[in-house]
């Protein structure tokens, strides 16, 4: 009995000793696995959605081939709201081959838009949290993790409304113009419009009007938006200062109001 025992034990010996040697060569890859990513590229779909491409390349210098690649991304906005998710997976990443992985992401702008004015009329940044998982040699899981930023450009950036002029009419009307400009920032076009209140220092609605816009990506709008007033509901202490509330439809989206003040 004292051989076979013996034998067992050292069988068991080796049994360890090479389970050991296998993990230390499996955890000795991991120094050996190079993971970069590049230039992320963008398209806009026909629904007006942005889709993210992010080009991974995983360099596998070990002994062994990398399996169950699991790849998240999560896009938030920067009080941490999650905006979108995806995930990739690829079965398999054979040793001593360099993969390119092409992870890609939709987001539908108009959920950020959603959010409120930081994202239509400043240039932002939107969170990135990515995450990936694998098994090396099918027993050692090992996860890394990255956070970066990607830039938002605004659609709506440095949206002003001017103080209004004065032109009488007829001596019966008043009519107030007051000009409009913006810079669409954003990676594709905007079309929509605008509705306009005036009120003046009493908070009174004057009047409002409304005015069609299409700016293409990228480009400045200049435009005059017009009111007209009947000189009886007008007081010129009252009309010098007050406020104009500005109201957003893009069709999917509603935004309002924006109140800026005059005078």
């Amino acid at each position: 009995m004292n051989v076979p025992t013996r034998m067992l034990g050292v069988a068991t010996s080796i049994f360890w000793v090479l389970l050991i040697a296998f993990v230390a060569l499996a955890a000795y890859s991991v120094k050996d696995l190079g993971i970069d990513f590049g230039e992320p590229e963008y398209s806009i779909t026909s629904e007006n959605e942005l889709r993210l491409a992010l080009p991974i390349y995983v360099d596998n210098r070990g002994y062994y081939s990398l399996k169950n690649l699991h790849l998240s991304t999560v896009f938030s906005d920067m009080e941490g709201y999650e905006i979108s998710r995806s995930e990739t997976i690829v079965p398999i990443l054979p040793h001593g081959e360099i993969s390119t992985i092409l992870h890609n992401v939709t987001l539908d702008p108009f959920i950020l838009l959603e959010r409120g004015d930081q994202y239509l009329f400043y240039d932002n940044n939107i969170n990135i949290s990515f995450a990936a998982g694998l098994n090396f040699a099918e027993l050692l899981p090992v996860e890394i993790s990255a956070n970066f930023t990607f830039p938002w450009s605004a659609p709506f950036y440095d949206f002003t409304v001017d103080d209004p002029s004065f032109e009488i009419r007829d001596f019966t009307h008043v009519t107030i113009s007051a000009p409009i400009s913006f810079e669409n920032h954003a990676i594709f076009d905007i079309a929509g419009n605008l509705r306009i209140e005036l009120y003046d220092n009493q908070n009174s609605l004057l009047s409002e009007s409304q005015t069609v816009f299409f700016v293409p990506q990228n480009s400045a709008y200049e435009g005059n938006v017009e009111f007209v007033i009947p000189l009886t509901m007008l007081s010129s202490s009252a009309v010098q200062r007050g406020h104009f509330e500005v109201y957003f439809d893009m069709g999917v989206l509603q935004y309002g109001p924006l109140v800026i003040p005059y005078g």
